[in-house]
Formats: C-alpha cells, sequence, structure tokens
C-alpha cells in the first residue's frame, strides 16, 4: 500500500510562495506571560530557544517550541513570500524536514493552485512508495487504518485504541485456565520449579508498576546496563497467551546468560493478553539488538502475538525492539516507546480528521507526520538522534 514521501514537499519550492497561517503567531519567551515563563523556564537551557508558537486564539493552551532559526523564517513569512535564498540553497535534510513539521502541523501553509494550504492537503500530488515490511509492519499499519476510521474526534479515546491494539481476548477457557494474579504466577512458573529458581539467583523482585507487571531487578547489575530500569531501548517478547509459559522459561534464561538488569512480564490475566506482555530492558541499542537476535534464535517457531509500533528482530514478529524517547532537554524518558508513538499517532489523525483532505486519509498523514519525528514507519525503528532534538509539542 503505497504512503506519501513529505521530502518532495519542498521539490521545486524556490519561487513558491509560503506564509505563517493566521491563525499562529511567534512569541518570543521574554513576552510570555509569568505562568508561562515559570511552566517553560527549563527550555532556556537551551541557547538557541527564541519562544513559542501559539495559535492566536489559544491563550497558551497548545503551544510549540520554536529555535532562533524557526522564529525567523516564520517572522519572515508573516507577509507572503517565497522561501529565503539561504533556506533554498543550503540543502540541508533538517531544514526540509523542520519546513516539512511545520506544513503538516499548519504553522506554515503552501500556495497551491492560488490557495495557501497545509496539514494533509499539502500531501496532495507528492510521489509514493511501497511502505510496508514484515508482520509486525502489517499489523502497525492496520491498527492506524483502525483508528483513523473510529467514529471519534477524542485523541485520548483514539490514542487507548492504538495502544490496545492486537491484545488477545480472554476465552472462557482462558479465563477459566488464569483467573487471577495468582494463577497467572502459576502459570509462568514465577514462583516455583527451574525459572522460579534462575530468577532468585539473579534478579530480586520490584514494586514497581505493581499493578499491571510483576518486575525484577539484577541483584548485583552488571555490565553495560547495570543502571536498570532507567534504561532507554527495550526487547519485547510476545507469543501467544498458551506458548507464553515455555517462552518466558526461555527468555529468563537467555537474560541470564547476558547479565540483563531489568525486566518484567504481564501480572494480571489481562496484562498477558495484551500484545507487549514481556520486556526486558537495556542502555544501549547494540546490547538491545544483541539479546534480542539471540531471543529470535531461541523462540524460533515459537507461534507469534506481536507488538504494535515496535521493530521486530526476525521475520515471526515474536520479538522486537523500541526506545523510549528522551524528553527535549535530553533528559530521562517519561513516557514509553509505544505510549509516545500512540499518542503522536492519535494527534495526527485527529488533526487530519479536523481538516480532512480528499486526497490524503488520516492514517496515512498521521504515518507521514510521525515519520518526521524520526520513527521509521515502514520497519518502526526509532531514529535516536531525531527524537532526542527538540520537540514540538510543550504545552
Amino acid at each position: 500500500m503505497p504512503t506519501h514521501r513529505v521530502e518532495s514537499l519542498l521539490a521545486g519550492a524556490s519561487g513558491q510562495a509560503f506564509r505563517l497561517s493566521p491563525r499562529h503567531r511567534v512569541v518570543l519567551f521574554d513576552r510570555l506571560s509569568r505562568a508561562e515563563r515559570e511552566r517553560l523556564t527549563s527550555l532556556t537551557r537551551d541557547p538557541n530557544f527564541y519562544g513559542v508558537i501559539q495559535s492566536a486564539d489559544s491563550r497558551g493552551a497548545s503551544m510549540m517550541a520554536a529555535s532562533r532559526e524557526v522564529a525567523l523564517l516564520l517572522l519572515t513569512l508573516q507577509e507572503p513570500g517565497s522561501l529565503p535564498s539561504y533556506v533554498v540553497g543550503a540543502n540541508d535534510p533538517e531544514i526540509d524536514r523542520t519546513i516539512s513539521q511545520l506544513l503538516l502541523d499548519g504553522v506554515l501553509e503552501m500556495e497551491v493552485a492560488g490557495e495557501f494550504v497545509s496539514g494533509a492537503a499539502a500531501l496532495r500530488g507528492v510521489t509514493t512508495a511501497s511502505d510496508e515490511q514484515g508482520r509486525i509492519a502489517k499489523i502497525s499499519r492496520e491498527a492506524v487504518i483502525y483508528a483513523s476510521a473510529l467514529d471519534t474526534e477524542s485523541a485520548l479515546d483514539i490514542e487507548a485504541r492504538l495502544y490496545m491494539y492486537n491484545q488477545t481476548p480472554l476465552t472462557p477457557a482462558w479465563s477459566r485456565e488464569i483467573p487471577n494474579r495468582r494463577a497467572v504466577r502459576s502459570f509462568l512458573g514465577v514462583d516455583h520449579g527451574p525459572t522460579a529458581a534462575l530468577i532468585k539467583e539473579h534478579w530480586r523482585e520490584s514494586d514497581g508498576d505493581a499493578d499491571a507487571w510483576i518486575q525484577w531487578i539484577a541483584t548485583e547489575p552488571r555490565g553495560a546496563d547495570a543502571t536498570g530500569r532507567s534504561a532507554s531501548y527495550k526487547v519485547y517478547v510476545s507469543p501467544v497467551v498458551g506458548a507464553l509459559p515455555d517462552a518466558f522459561a526461555t527468555t529468563v534464561r537467555v537474560l541470564a546468560d547476558a547479565g540483563v538488569a531489568a525486566f518484567k512480564v504481564g501480572a494480571t490475566p489481562r496484562d498477558v493478553a495484551r500484545p507487549d506482555k514481556l520486556v526486558a530492558y537495556f542502555r544501549t541499542r547494540e546490547r538491545a539488538l544483541e539479546c534480542a537476535r539471540l531471543l529470535a534464535d531461541e523462540l524460533a517457531g515459537t507461534k507469534a502475538q506481536g507488538v504494535p509500533f515496535s521493530a521486530a528482530v526476525g521475520d515471526a514478529g515474536v520479538v522486537s525492539w523500541g526506545m523510549d524517547p528522551a524528553d527535549q532537554l535530553g533528559r530521562p524518558p517519561e513516557t514509553s516507546w509505544r505510549r509516545w508513538i500512540c499518542r503522536r499517532l492519535a494527534h495526527y489523525i485527529a488533526a487530519a480528521g479536523a481538516a480532512p483532505s480528499a486526497d490524503v486519509p488520516p492514517w496515512q498523514f498521521a504515518l507521514e507526520r510521525l515519520r518526521l519525528d524520526g520513527v521509521d514507519t515502514t520497519r518502526w525503528e526509532p531514529d535516536a538522534e531525531q527524537l532526542n532534538r527538540a520537540t514540538w509539542s510543550v504545552s
């Protein structure tokens, strides 16, 4: 299924008219209200920070951080005109990416056939390319298409549906097999047997996220993952529920051999039915992928459920990975990889639905806008450098 490619938005843009959207304005940080300055004071640590972009009638409810370069461009384009020669002549992919973000977010508008357009309408006529690679990518695409067809304008509702997509229904038989938390522990062999003994040798059970998860932290952390749960990279193991006990035992053995400092598994019937039911944490991408490949080899032949919005390791879809994004100042993650993706996709689907384009469906717009944030939506791999740059929304 084709997907629009945003890079072509600026092809031949020399001489084409752009303007700052009449619905937006650029505000210097010093001229924000005292309450707004206090809320956003951490952004001033960035020496390139200028202020914010906000809707003219938003009263600060929805704002975007603006660098000095972005502010200069937008202030220049308060009067419609072509992009400055220093922008067009730079031939810089990051400048193109930033302008494309501003266009798709409705901050900049581009003249097309005598009218100024932005958002999904700005994607009309751009080139397309095939965009589907593997089982998890297919599930992820289906999730976005499903969410964009929901009869709701609530981004929160869309986010929740995206996040729980591909959860397994608990049949009456499974409800009898694992009716409660105690039964789940017995089902997994957490408290008795060889898997329990291996866990006890290498980890201690943690109280963190106690309602949804059983979580373990290494008793003697070693190697590159010694920081434990604060690590940013994660590996998902996603077998179907019936295959979980064997997959869990195999995963524990591999994690023990690798000296992994922290991992968790769903603690309730509902949580072992979710796709991301078993997660291990790592400090570096290299360590995460090394362990993920070992797991994929060991779990070959295991029937997969598959974690939407994660990057597959191997073709089966039982093992995948992601990266919890740091905030715009590079501080430790405050949200998970999948939660971050679902929140952004929901926002973009809702935005496209509010200003629909006959040529570009909301799901397609959302995937392209997310790609500009640093997510390869063909393989669902994160671009760490792009993700850790300043993000637009600060509200």
